[in-house]
């Protein structure tokens, strides 16, 4: 039988309806980012990525490259 987590299940459907942040979501569901982005993929839930989180990417790779 599968595992039941209500506050993540609740997260993830909050999330992939665009309800809430993933920022929002991870905290409700009491995992951190990147357990969070992990089992987005794990159910193949499209991450909804900003152009925000875009240049704040470009930015952190610019800075680990120099």
């Amino acid at each position: 039988m599968s595992r039941i987590d209500i506050p993540e299940d609740l997260a993830i459907a909050l999330y992939e309806r665009g309800a809430i942040s993933l920022g929002k979501a991870r905290k409700l569901a009491g995992m951190d980012k990147h357990e969070f982005i992990r089992e987005l993929g794990r159910r193949r839930i499209e991450r909804h990525y900003t152009e925000r989180e875009l240049r704040e990417d470009i930015e952190f790779a610019k800075e680990k490259t120099i």
